[in-house]
């Protein structure tokens, strides 16, 4: 009996002293690389307990090995997903594009239930006819502004299902660069077709500043109620955003303002007309918004504009 009590200790000292080699072990590898020390300094111990048991949970699909790339979580489960549950949030699609406009969430990235819902950048640029560009500028809901290079976009740059929205990641960029929330696409393309006083650019290009928001075709709206006679009264507009006129020409001297359109048709106005003007993209190409006129009077097509 005796003999099997010692057993029994012996055995336990020696599962404890087996933990204890391990426990400083971790330590020593944990200290040369000042691992243990910044992982005490930054966490708590729930946000560490917390940590332990999503890898836990992580482990019951994936590999150990793969813990340390981005894509393990972040490819497959960009947030939450749902099957198809269409959701009517907007991302602007605007710049050098054959079609500027809006486009539905769920028309960029379908919400399926299944792994690894994504379709790259470079994709969704191709399927809305734009192969050939400078530069993209993603905006966000927090007011995040990101300018993208072509040459540094990659198969890895993602869009990704975020709640009721879009985000943008990618392994290979900084992860300050992975907004959330995506509002706005902005395309900067290779060719320059419109002419300021004798330079070449493109709407995209200008749509990079300065800009100005207008608001344009006001109406008043009525509705009269045939349960108590009364009419209640409302006025609605729409907004469109573009390129400031008056910023085009910063500190020149003129009067007169000429906008040829792509049939070469020339129309003049004066300094003041243009005050409140800007050039829009449309899909009637880029087009000079004057807000107190209606659209019949704007002019579309714009290839050149030029001051006397």
């Amino acid at each position: 009996m005796v003999t099997r009590k010692i057993q029994k200790i012996v055995l336990w000292l020696g599962i404890g002293l087996l933990v204890l080699v391990l426990i400083i072990a971790g330590l020593v590898a944990g200290w040369q690389h000042g691992l243990v020390f910044r992982v005490v300094d930054h966490y708590s111990l729930d946000t560490l307990k917390s940590e332990v048991v999503t890898m836990s949970e992580c482990g019951d699909c994936h590999q150990g090995a793969d813990f340390h790339r981005c894509s393990t979580c972040h490819d497959a489960h960009g947030a939450v997903e749902f099957a198809d549950l269409p959701f009517y949030n907007l991302i602007s699609l605007t710049g050098d594009v054959p079609q500027p406009g809006f486009v539905e969430v769920n028309q960029v990235l379908p919400y399926r239930d299944q792994p690894a819902t994504q379709v790259s950048l470079l994709d969704f640029l191709a399927g809305q006819g734009v192969t050939e560009f400078e530069s993209v500028v993603l905006t966000a809901s927090d007011g995040g502004y990101l300018t993208i290079q072509k040459e540094n976009l990659t198969e890895q740059a993602l869009l990704l299902p975020y709640t009721d929205g879009i985000r943008f990641a990618s392994e290979d960029l900084h992860v300050s660069t992975w907004l959330k929330g995506l509002t706005g696409i902005l395309v900067v393309g290779r060719e320059q077709p419109l002419t300021i006083n004798g330079e070449s650019t493109s709407i995209g290009r200008l749509l990079l500043g300065p800009t100005r928001q207008v608001v344009v075709e006001r109406a008043r709206v009525m509705f009269s109620s045939l349960t108590v006679g009364e009419v209640h009264e409302a006025e609605t507009a729409s907004q469109l955003w573009g390129a400031s006129v008056a910023d085009l020409f910063p500190g020149e001297e003129y009067s007169q303002i000429f906008v040829i359109d792509i049939a070469g048709e020339e129309h003049q106005f004066s300094r003041a007309e243009l005050n409140l003007a800007v050039l829009a993209p449309t899909p009637d190409g880029p087009t000079l918004v004057l807000p107190d006129r209606g659209r019949s009077l704007w002019i579309m097509d714009v290839v050149e504009l030029r001051t006397e």
